[in-house]
């Protein structure tokens, strides 16, 4: 073997690891906090690649220098005053019922058909606003809206809301900005459906993406609920059906 090419090998075989050797960078934050910041890069980077810490308005990351240049670029994408918004959201419910009677009565030797139609509708339309920041999430439950105490994490995995959120009935929104005219809705619908004795058939939480326009409604969902009943006596018989239909929509707007 030549001792030039013999000195090459050695050189390609050593420099490179040298230049490969990880190393720790301090990205210093103005805007957002560093612990926040640091649990992005943990759910954008989520293998041993790289290990992440946060001290104070400091992210310490250590890996190979071409991924901390990396890492650098993106702190900076991420190192932005939380973006506020507002959600507001409108629940809608009609009411429909319909009673109906008849009776026969007798006077002066007389008889006496009567029969009664009636039917009732209502609608009400009710509206609440809440202020979230990016990165968090509001909670619709029991005709009531609130901003999620912590933020949960698990990207689009709905388990993860299940381990955070107490309630089995209503939505979790977490808004995200795409753009000055894109906004992605993370929905998350809960509902404690009865045990239907299906084979395989368990369903505790249905997410939904849907990427909108700021001051768009969205369609939520809706339920509805029938009741009928009758009563009938010797010379008179009377029956009532109603129902009601309830109904959600979310809209997210940029402050």
């Amino acid at each position: 073997m030549r001792p030039q090419f013999a000195f090459a090998l050695l050189l390609v075989l050593f420099a490179n690891p040298l230049l490969a050797a990880p190393e720790a960078r301090q990205y210093q934050l103005s805007q957002r906090a560093a612990g926040d910041v640091a649990d992005q890069i943990r759910d954008l980077y989520p293998g041993d690649e790289l290990t992440v810490t946060s001290r104070g308005q400091q992210v310490i990351v250590r890996a190979e220098p071409a991924l901390l240049d990396e890492i650098g670029q993106l702190v900076e994408t991420l190192d932005v005053a939380p973006v506020q918004m507002r959600v507001t959201v409108r629940s809608r419910n009609t009411g429909m019922g319909k009673q109906g009677g008849g009776g026969v009565s007798i006077n002066n030797n007389q008889v006496n058909v009567e029969a009664s139609r009636k039917t009732i509708s209502t609608q009400q339309t009710r509206e609440r606003t809440l202020i979230v920041q990016e990165g968090q999430s509001a909670q619709i439950s029991s005709g009531q809206v609130r901003a999620l105490p912590v933020a949960i994490r698990g990207g689009r995995n709905p388990a993860a809301f299940l381990e955070k959120v107490e309630t089995r009935s209503g939505f979790i929104v977490s808004p995200q900005v795409i753009s000055d005219r894109a906004i992605e809705l993370n929905i998350v619908s809960f509902e404690e459906d009865p045990d239907t004795g299906v084979p395989g058939y368990e369903t505790e939480a249905l997410m939904t993406l849907r990427r909108v326009e700021p001051g768009q409604w969205v369609s939520l969902g809706s339920t509805r609920q029938s009741r009928s009943g009758s009563q009938a006596g010797i010379v008179y018989q009377t029956g009532q059906n109603s129902s009601s239909v309830n109904s959600w929509e979310v809209r997210v707007d940029l402050m």
